[in-house]
């Protein structure tokens, strides 16, 4: 993606936060490789600044609940550093970051972590320093011998540099093992790669003991008249691997998501794939990630504007997808983190905790600004709301289905000062299903996938006006006859449940509908759940 001026590759002119959630898991056996992923509701806050930015975070895992998330921060001033925080529960809380990574000189960031087999983690990152119209870019690595607590310069390190009169040269390192190999990928558009043609390759170098090697091509962006960039890889199932990168080479959009598939991971004279291009003529979707998941499945995430009403880097959010079937193909796309129309949850990352959860994290700038992390759940726990953006506290319909132009015609969100006069049953906000000059109908509703067999309930606080054609909440695609329930008349706040819900179809589909028969009738939706009974 185009970068700005301000030492960055994209524009982040917006302070970041990441957050987590973490439930129980039930003893019950691994989703079928056909089944989605389920998200619980609940976000956890890693980081939020007090002053300045926070970006790129990039999660470790040290044991089963130790981890480690490095992101890149401006927090009090000052040039960009890299600081690392840990959790030893698992996820629940968060040590105070620690500086990993920090130069009086210039800006570091882009970093990632690597553990080797030995415990040693190295941390690759990006450094620019300015002289006046002068940009020198590294690419170096930093080594923790202590579990991330000390960092120190690794000998032989260097990945590479470039000087160019702009801000061009070595982006995104990332570090992983390649069949027993340390390797590093990245993104490189310097003068000496691409000249002047404004395209962007990647390569990689492996690690000979004592420095890194000569320099392999992924993808030639030149070649293809491509910007490629941000460079992800992970091993398959099927022990071949898979690097996703966004690339400029679709018209209509200034990123889409591509990934190649190499047979060991060094040869990469293979074709390009397409996985991924938004809606809408000038949307982007960018800045990818990739895991294999414990079951075998592959699980990719991005970020895009699509779903915004604005364009461009600050106003997208993180999706993920997944495949079942090694890259061949890809599905369940799942906005992970919603945020309003002016917000964003950006430079998100990915990392399989177990057999049963993932843990997605993200740099966002809504609720407020900071680091967050949520996890996906391939086993669904019990008690657990799994509904996305279940009070419309993004003020929009983020993560929600809507019809035609129901939304923003005759879906409204009404927040405590909008002139509604009545508060939202939870938070700030609710959405309204109203008619507008005369008899009209409007839904809204979301599929919820990766939901394992058995009983759940449906539920949600609702008031109603009455005297509509219907108004109805609704389950469906679960695996029996649809079942509805009628919308209170009050203009209380009051309980609505749906109970027994025989889910055999490894999903559901929760929605809200209103056919009214005049521009005065009105429903009011807050507070939705869906959750797995014990």
């Amino acid at each position: 993606m185009k970068r700005n001026k301000g030492f960055w590759k994209k524009p982040l002119a917006f302070v970041v936060m990441l957050a987590l959630a973490l439930t129980a898991i039930p003893l019950s056996p691994v989703h079928a490789a056909s089944s989605g992923m389920a998200w619980a509701s609940q976000q956890i806050a890693i980081y939020t600044p007090p002053s300045g930015g926070v970006w790129y975070p990039r999660l470790l895992k040290l044991t089963p609940s130790e981890w480690l998330v490095s992101f890149d921060t401006n927090a009090g001033g000052g040039n960009t550093r890299i600081v690392v925080s840990r959790t030893q529960d698992g996820g629940y809380t968060w040590s105070a970051p620690i500086t990993a990574v920090s130069s009086s000189a210039g800006n570091v960031g882009n970093g990632q972590m690597l553990r080797l087999p030995s415990g040693e983690i190295w941390l690759a990152y990006r450094q620019v320093v300015q002289n006046g119209s002068t940009y020198d870019i590294q690419l170096n690595v930093r080594r923790s011998v202590d579990g991330g607590n000390t960092w120190s310069n690794l000998p032989g390190g260097l990945i590479g540099s470039s000087t160019a009169s702009s801000f061009k040269g070595l982006w995104e390192p990332h570090l992983d093992m390649i069949n027993g190999t340390i390797a590093v990928l990245y993104a490189d558009d310097s003068p000496a790669a691409v000249g002047t043609t404004g395209r962007q390759n990647l390569y990689m170098k492996t690690w000979n003991g004592s420095g890194w090697g000569n320099r392999i091509t992924v993808s030639d962006g030149v070649a293809a008249g491509s910007r490629d960039g941000m460079p992800v890889i992970t091993r398959m199932n099927d022990g071949r691997y898979i690097t996703v990168f966004e690339a400029s080479d679709v018209a209509g959009h200034p990123f889409v998501i591509k990934y190649k598939i190499s047979p060991d991971g060094f040869n990469w004279s293979v074709p390009r794939q397409t996985m991924y291009v938004p809606s809408g003529n000038g949307k982007k979707a960018g800045a990818p990630f990739v895991v294999k998941l414990d079951d075998g499945r592959l699980m990719a995430a991005f970020q895009t504007d699509e779903s915004s009403a604005n364009t461009g880097d600050p106003y997208t959010s993180m999706f993920t997808m997944i495949s079942s079937d090694n890259g061949a193909s890809w599905q369940y796309k799942t906005n992970v983190f919603p945020v309003s129309d002016t917000k964003s949850s950006n430079w998100n990352a990915l990392m399989s905790i177990d057999s049963t959860r993932i843990a997605a994290v993200t740099s966002a700038t809504y609720p407020s600004n900071g680091i967050y992390l949520r996890f996906g759940h391939a086993v669904t726990p019990t008690q657990t709301n799994v509904v996305n953006n279940p009070g419309f506290e993004t003020a929009n319909v983020a993560g929600w289905t809507t019809y035609g132009d129901d939304y923003p015609n005759r879906i409204l969100i009404h927040g405590a000062n909008d002139g509604v006069g009545l508060p939202a049953a939870e938070g700030s906000y609710f959405v309204g299903l109203a008619g507008t000059s005369g008899p009209s109908t409007s839904y809204v509703g979301q599929t919820i996938t990766g939901l394992d067999n058995g009983t759940y309930t449906m539920r949600a606080r609702m008031r109603s006006s009455g005297g509509q054609n219907s108004c109805v909440m609704e389950v469906k695609d679960y695996g029996g006859s649809m079942l509805q329930t009628g919308c209170p008349v009050t203009t209380a706040w009051t309980p609505v449940t749906i109970s027994n819900i025989q889910v055999t179809s490894g999903k559901a589909t929760i929605g809200f509908f209103v056919s009214n028969s005049s521009s005065s009738q009105w429903a009011d939706i807050d507070q939705v759940e869906f959750f797995r009974n014990e």
